[in-house]
């Protein structure tokens, strides 16, 4: 069974449904492993636990 975390900014729940859908055909169509046997997490972290350069993204323009 495949699982798939995804790290990101916090997503709506309608981007969060289309990137699991998107996920879920790409490794279906090369795997062919049933798409219910596929998993997607989302770990959803805030922008001021990230860090770019040495700044944190919560204080980028």
């Amino acid at each position: 069974m495949p699982f798939v975390r995804v790290t990101s900014f916090p997503q709506p729940k309608e981007v969060r449904s289309e990137i699991a859908e998107g996920i879920t055909e790409v490794i279906h169509k090369a795997t062919e492993v049933p798409k219910e046997n596929i998993w997607v997490v989302f770990e959803p972290m805030p922008q001021d636990s990230w860090a770019a350069g040495g700044t944190l993204i919560s204080e980028m323009d």
